[in-house]
């Protein structure tokens, strides 16, 4: 499947956090495509092939920022919170979809520049609400509290191999393992392989705790987004877009298998980039490790621009250089 396609149809897919079930769907039948595939208790997407060496789990999130709905107010307007790591800088102005009875259309108010003081502070999210064009009565008839949301956007492709969207983080990582299927299979490797598309990252990293405790794999490999270079960050605290993938570096990341994926990419000739982390990564590959009796575990993250808005831009090239390194490493595990 094209890469670029790839990325931007399951970025297409709601999955806010606790509501993951149309981008299971949709990954699911992609991934059922290469392997067996079901779905545990929590929701986690679970493909399982059976092959030569060691079991290897490989895990991107599948769910997306978003917002809950917390009630309507007497004028018909929705009251929110964040289902996730929302910027409330990204707000105000934009449209948003609403997950209801029936889908719903709305804008985030905003309060002209006239009448705002010169007030240049951010309001806090409770004070932020969405107007659907309702009354309250015909408001509650279709809203329930609990209720999901996102902010609208239309993808978009860059110069170069670019593609801007929301939701790849990280609908990039789940892409990048769909493809390192495909590579292992146009390799005509037979891998002993799990592939997990986690549910609820965003809100504690709650799916791959149980999924992985499913799966007891020999070790595992976590697929996420990192922070891309763009003005006002610095080098060592970004990767490059197009450079690569980022292997990182962390206490709680097994130091022979972060090693090994650098060996892996400098023998295939495979650009990639370090990421160090002084305490935790903020990603799956935290609880992964603690689980059961241990799960050695690394991680390798796609750079990304913009995370955690509606334009978070990611190289086309960084996904497959991505795949193809996870292919070869799990390739070079054979017989070890």
């Amino acid at each position: 499947m094209d890469t670029k396609e790839l990325c931007l149809t399951l970025a297409d897919s709601f999955g806010v956090p606790g509501m993951e079930s149309d981008t299971a769907r949709l990954s699911g039948e992609i991934l059922g495509r290469y392997m067996s595939v079901s779905t545990d208790r929590l929701g986690n997407v679970l493909g399982r092939k059976e092959g030569k060496g060691k079991h290897i789990l490989l895990d991107a999130h599948m769910d997306r920022i978003g917002f809950i709905v917390r009630g309507v107010d007497e004028k018909g307007f929705v009251l929110f919170d964040k289902c996730g790591g929302i910027d409330v800088r990204t707000l105000i102005g934009n449209e948003v979809e609403i997950f209801a009875k029936e889908k719903l259309f709305g804008v985030i108010c905003s309060t002209p520049p006239h009448l705002s003081d010169g007030d240049k502070k951010l309001p806090e999210i409770s004070k932020i609400a969405i107007d659907i064009g309702m009354s309250r009565d015909e408001a509650l008839k279709l809203i329930s509290p609990g209720d999901r949301g996102i902010i609208r956007n239309k993808p978009c492709t860059l110069l170069g191999d670019k593609i801007a969207s929301a939701a790849l983080d990280n609908r990039a990582g789940m892409a990048v393992l769909i493809k390192t299927v495909e590579y292992l299979e146009e390799k005509g490797f037979d891998a002993n392989l799990t592939v997990m598309f986690s549910t609820q990252e965003e809100v504690g990293r709650r799916g791959a705790r149980t999924g992985a405790f499913v799966s007891q794999p020999d070790e595992a490999i976590v697929v996420d987004v990192s922070f891309g270079y763009a003005p006002g960050l610095t080098k060592d605290s970004s990767g490059e877009l197009g450079k690569g993938p980022m292997i990182g570096f962390a206490a709680i990341l097994d130091r022979g298998m972060t090693k090994e994926l650098v060996r892996v990419a400098e023998e295939n000739g495979i650009s990639y980039q370090s990421e160090a982390m002084s305490r935790t990564t903020g990603t799956n590959a935290d609880f992964i490790p603690l689980t059961a009796s241990g799960i050695r575990t690394a991680l390798v993250s796609v750079p990304l621009r913009n995370m955690h808005t509606t334009v978070e831009v990611v190289s086309i090239s960084d996904i497959e250089n991505t795949a193809k390194l996870i292919g070869e490493y799990i390739i070079a595990q054979e017989g070890k």
